[in-house]
């Protein structure tokens, strides 16, 4: 199928057609999460980018006590919820942000009076239900399960039969999720999952094979597209002797192997291409690597972390054009980038600035100039 063919299918993906029906640490922040090299000058973002400057980045929280990771917003714009880890120890927890243009002091997301996990991580939003899905288990190195709870962290409740699903991300309806499978049943292991908010199965893998069907795929870090689910773009990486190694018998699984993929159906069968035209599904090319995906509000981008200049670094690729923008620089080491609702900003971790510790704020960066 050629590329624009392939595209042009995902719009027309159902879940109904299609037959309805590991990361690198356990439960905590991703192994390289604090890649990049050194904090950079200032929070001006700026050079890397050829002759071009680079928006600026607005830390809304930068606590030298803490490292702040994987940030979700809310469908107003106005809260931030993202993990926060005490550089002292203990356990990842949910925390809130509120009042963004004048943001008051971080505050424990999840009400205490009821049931909640002892480790709180990936939080994702849903706009349209105002509620909050995200990992939760009894310590930071087990395997976790979905949660999902209201918006202000009441009700929080765990989803059954979602042992290692890690990312889960909403429908856009809040009726279905879709989540990186690492658990028993993966089909391989990982792939991407879809399952309703009871924990009922709906397609064990979403992700398929290559386009030309010659190879399967793992895939993870999935992101919902604007026809809904089963479209999605995610982290993958095609399951081939030697992909990661040197070792030509090494097929194992390595996020920092991947690319971002987008995937397709057509007459119940799963489907899968990169992003990018110009990468190989046979050999790994390290100019497109990438993985934590988001898609734009609009449908029209989707952003994305990539260390293919060094350092991780955040990266916008405009659907329309087939253009990869630099947003970030890589010394700043920044992942895991959320759009807000009207799709001119983004929210993501770094970390700190110059003269702070090698941990991580989170902060927003104004794109508009750059959609």
């Amino acid at each position: 199928m050629k590329r624009r063919d392939f595209l042009a299918a995902m719009g027309l993906s159902t879940l109904a057609a299609c037959g309805g029906g590991v990361e690198s640490s356990v439960n905590g922040a991703d192994a390289t999460n604090t890649s990049g090299g050194a904090a950079p000058g200032g929070n001006s973002n700026s050079g890397g980018n050829g002759t071009k400057t680079l928006p600026a980045v607005h830390y809304l929280t930068s606590d030298a006590g803490y490292t702040d990771y994987r940030p979700a917003i809310s469908g107003d714009g106005n809260v931030v919820i993202f993990e926060r880890t005490a550089v002292s120890g203990g356990t990842t927890q949910l925390f809130k942000l509120e009042n963004l243009s004048t943001p008051t002091s971080p505050t424990l997301l999840l009400d205490a009076s009821q049931p909640v996990p002892v480790s709180q991580t990936r939080p994702a939003w849903c706009w349209k239900t105002n509620e909050i899905a995200f990992n939760g288990a009894p310590t930071d190195t087990s395997r976790p399960t979905a949660w999902i709870a209201r918006g202000d962290g009441s009700g929080a409740r765990r989803i059954d039969g979602t042992d290692g699903f890690f990312y889960p991300q909403w429908d856009i309806d809040g009726k279905q999720l879709v989540s990186e499978n690492s658990g028993p049943g993966a089909k391989p292991l990982p792939c991407n999952t879809c399952f309703d908010r009871t924990g009922v199965l709906q397609a064990t893998n979403i992700d398929g094979t290559t386009a030309t069907g010659a190879l399967s795929l793992y895939g993870g870090m999935p992101t919902v597209g604007p026809n809904d689910l089963p479209q999605i773009a995610f982290a993958g990486q095609p399951i081939v002797e030697g992909w990661v190694s040197t070792n030509a018998s090494n097929v194992a699984y390595n996020q920092d192997y991947n690319y971002i993929f987008l995937n397709s159906c057509q007459n119940g069968i799963y489907t899968s291409a990169p992003m990018e035209a110009g990468a190989s599904v046979t050999r790994f090319d390290p100019a497109y690597q990438g993985r934590a995906p988001a898609w734009s509000p609009d449908g029209q981008s989707i952003v994305f972390e990539s260390n293919r200049k060094g350092g991780y670094a955040i990266y916008l690729y405009s659907i329309p054009k087939a253009t990869v923008t630099q947003i970030t620089d890589p010394a700043l080491g920044a992942q895991h980038a959320k759009f807000s609702p009207d799709g001119t900003r983004l929210v993501v971790t770094l970390l700190h600035p110059a003269g702070g510790p090698a941990t991580r704020g989170i902060a927003w960066i104004d794109i508009t100039t750059l959609l």
